[in-house]
């Protein structure tokens, strides 16, 4: 491990013409997928194969991130993680690691043909232990996973909301849940991290043992640490929720900003209950349609929660909001998320304010219109997403967390805007508009004080300054942390993609 840590110090101390020649006399990618291939034949695709194929295009929520790496190493354990790391390094070849694959930012969880993509679709542990208080589970898993393994034994996990997210991108942006007004950030509920260094050493990471300051930087520090590959979880009693989808009608507008409003505001005097209010909006069709998933942690309903989305004050045009299994809703609502199609994130923060509500809404759905009522099969939507003070408390509570939002100023309003089109000869033009439009929102939100700072970094796009959202302290101490674990910069330099601390 010492000779491999001297060595690769000689190499990425180099000049970068020195260091272009020792990447192209070590044959960079095209070696490391030659040792790859050769140590693990199984585990290693090359272009033109189904298992190539396969790894870089069908785990994928968004086809705008579909890649052509030079090779795909898919690790069965740790101990596979860390020889393809070490590989990596010795050959300086630049990789991605791959998760659920749900960020539709290209290069953030792929790779094109100058390097390798490593995907985690084979780290797929799930076990509990004997006394229920503790599920591992590994970092190849999507929450859809995790809820049908827990549902038999009557728990669940503080994690994603949608089934066919990835495991790992969730927690590693701090995470938001059903379960966070009770509990906080999905990060907040994570036990111990496994996670492979650069130097290709397995460690296991806690809030208590001497890699505590790694642990608390993955709790929404990204991916600039390590690469992990299981997440030991504290589950929670009851897979047995009430929870569904309500939609309304255009004409219920008024209304139903009055309902998200009211819920941001007082929603947490409560906090079993959730609520995920989503506006959609189809340009050529000129349609807006209102929806909101709504969630009660309890057997027990509580009407009063939901009020405003409900008789007499709002009539759904249809409501499936129901006592269930949050498997069984998690694995229906998969199917209004489709795989395949084209996908671009913008995250808005703001502090809970009527006039903030109107603002934002109408300001999206009028720009949406104006800049993109040409682009085929577009969709867009923004969704508000209510983060009470008791969210943020838990933090705290459970060892602390980088992020570091300020709870004098709670209630927020963490807000993402997604577009969704067909054709990549659209791809520019949405980009595009998507940039207009999110400054817009912001500048409008500044001028009426109501921006907040935070930016969640799980709905965010390409160059939002997430980092930068995050006290200046704990962004210094992630720096150091980053440095101490990976001072060569592997998981920086050579895994390129998703926003890293060094950079920010």
């Amino acid at each position: 491990m010492l000779l491999l840590a001297g060595v690769a110090a000689l190499l990425f101390a180099a000049s970068s013409n020195a260091a272009g020649a020792a990447r192209s006399l070590f044959g960079g990618e095209k070696v490391a997928c030659s040792k790859l291939k050769s140590r693990y034949p199984d585990n290693t695709f090359l272009p033109g194969t189904s298992g190539y194929v396969y790894e870089t295009q069908e785990p994928y929520w968004s086809a705008t991130v579909y890649s052509s790496p030079a090779c795909v190493f898919v690790p069965q354990n740790a101990q596979q993680v860390a020889y393809a790391v070490t590989t990596m390094t010795l050959t300086l070849a630049k990789f991605a690691m791959r998760g659920g694959g749900n960020m539709p930012i290209p290069g953030y969880n792929g790779i094109d043909s100058s390097g390798v993509l490593m995907s985690s679709s084979n780290l797929t542990t799930l076990s509990l232990s004997s006394d229920n208080s503790v599920v591992s589970v590994g970092s190849g898993n999507r929450w859809r996973d995790v809820y049908a393994y827990l549902k038999p034994s009557g728990l669940a996990a503080v994690g994603g909301r949608v089934g066919h997210v990835g495991v790992p991108g969730l927690l590693l942006g701090g995470g938001i849940s059903f379960y966070s007004s009770e509990y906080g950030f999905a990060s907040d509920n994570v036990l111990k991290y496994q996670c492979v260094l650069s130097s290709g050493l397995i460690v296991e990471a806690t809030a208590t043992n001497q890699y505590s300051d790694l642990f608390w930087a993955l709790r929404g520090g990204g991916n600039s640490f390590c690469i992990v590959t299981r997440f030991d979880l504290r589950p929670v009693e009851g897979s047995e929720v009430h929870v569904g989808i309500g939609q309304f009608d255009q004409s219920q507008a008024v209304g139903y900003l009055d309902g998200v409003y009211n819920f941001g505001k007082y929603g947490g005097s409560d906090p079993k209950a959730a609520i995920i209010p989503t506006i959609l909006t189809f340009p050529a069709a000129n349609l807006t349609v209102y929806a909101a998933a709504k969630f009660y942690n309890s057997l027990t309903d509580n009407a009063e929660v939901f009020e405003n989305f409900t008789p007499p004050k709002l009539v759904p045009v249809a409501d499936s909001y129901t006592l269930q299994p949050l498997s069984d809703y998690i694995s229906a609502t998969d199917a209004l998320q489709p795989l395949g199609l084209r996908q671009e994130f913008r995250t808005l923060s703001s502090v809970v304010d009527r006039e903030a509500v109107q603002l934002i809404h109408d300001t999206f759905i009028s720009n949406v219109n104006a800049e993109l009522p040409s682009v085929a099969n577009l969709q867009a939507s923004i969704t508000f997403q209510p983060v009470t003070a008791a969210f943020l408390l838990h933090s705290a509570a459970t060892g602390g967390n980088p992020q570091g939002v300020d709870v004098s100023r709670a209630p927020y309003f963490w807000m993402v805007e997604n577009f969704t089109w067909s054709s990549a000869n659209d791809d520019a033009k949405v980009r595009a508009a998507a940039d207009v439009i999110t400054a817009k929102i912001n500048g409008l939100l500044r001028a009426k004080v109501f921006s907040a700072k935070y930016l969640y970094m799980n709905d965010a796009g390409k160059g939002q300054p997430i980092f930068q959202s995050y006290p200046a302290a704990n962004l210094r101490r992630l720096k150091a942390i980053r440095t101490k674990y990976d001072p060569l910069g592997v998981y920086t330099k050579l895994m390129p993609g998703g926003w890293k601390v060094a950079d920010a």
